[in-house]
């Protein structure tokens, strides 16, 4: 049984948030970005910090996350590449001001290659990190992209520097986000600047929802709030400099078969939807406010 924070350099007492009754089996958890699984874990809050995290964050051994990730098939993903290119169009537009073509950039959880496609062409060089060997052979195979088969740690002792350091909804992923920030500090150029993308647990969606809050997923370790994020930033030598909202882009089948898992009553009307043909092709932006972008400097010493 937790009693403190699973953050060390806050030690805080913790409390049970919300209570699924859920009793996993590790070796049932998927880490598929796109899992059709719906269970939720125990999450619990830390009454001095206010960070939220999963009964699994505890209880998962680091090497077996490591595992699980290396081992991740995720064909759902690839059918919705054409969604997801879209998004992370809309996404680099609102970032792109801060490339330029003398820069090294690092993608930390490059997945499928997607977002590095976009990037790669204009920057001086681009590098993504990615456990999933499946994903990682995609992005190299499809977008000739450099992808390394490693974790952040083991990426440091490369001992390579980087201009920017991009993570697309990878944060609440680390069973150590703590570690993982210290690590990009590392890494980071003295004028470096890292972007990154999560959900908010202080949005009024996201309240209004509370335990049904659709972000709460078994391979979701963490959910942070704009103020722990920066709590935990600082901690790292890190700051936030500012905050955008976020959007999504997804197929109007895939975001049936999501409800079918939300509102398991509903399942047979959405199912009937999902076949037909044109709504099929037809693509949904989604914005609840609950999504955001985190531009992050290193403090000066």
């Amino acid at each position: 049984m937790m009693k403190n924070c699973l953050n060390s350099k806050c030690g805080g007492n913790i409390k049970l948030l919300y209570d699924y009754g859920s009793n996993y089996n590790f070796n049932d958890v998927s880490f598929d970005c796109t899992t059709n699984s719906y269970s939720k874990p125990k999450i619990y809050k830390c009454n001095k910090c206010e960070l939220k995290f999963s009964e699994l964050a505890a209880a998962l051994p680091n090497k077996q996350v490591e595992d699980k990730y290396n081992n991740v098939v995720d064909n759902i993903y690839i059918d919705e590449i054409p969604q997801r290119r879209k998004y992370f169009s809309n996404l680099y537009k609102k970032i792109c001001y801060n490339f330029n073509k003398d820069q090294s950039v690092l993608e930390v959880g490059s997945y499928y290659g997607v977002f590095g496609n976009i990037i790669e062409p204009n920057v001086k060089n681009y590098s993504g990190l990615e456990l999933s060997k499946h994903g990682a052979d995609y992005a190299k195979k499809n977008y000739n992209l450099q992808i390394f088969n490693e974790t952040i740690e083991e990426h440091t002792k490369r001992q390579l520097k980087y201009d920017i350091i991009i993570m697309a909804d990878v944060i609440e992923h680390f069973s150590n986000p703590f570690k993982m920030l210290e690590a990009i500090e590392k890494i980071l150029k003295p004028d470096g600047l890292l972007i990154f993308t999560t959900y908010n647990m202080d949005s009024l969606y996201a309240k209004i929802t509370g335990k049904n809050y659709h972000w709460i997923l078994p391979m979701h370790l963490f959910y942070f709030s704009n103020k722990t994020l920066k709590n935990i930033c600082l901690e790292s030598n890190l700051k936030i400099i500012k905050i955008k909202n976020d959007s999504r882009v997804v197929s109007f089948y895939y975001l049936l078969n999501k409800l079918k898992l939300i509102f398991p009553k509903l399942k047979y009307l959405f199912q009937y939807m999902s076949k037909i043909k044109f709504l099929q092709r037809v693509n949904i932006y989604v914005n609840l406010f609950d999504l955001n972008i985190y531009f992050v400097k290193k403090i000066r010493k």
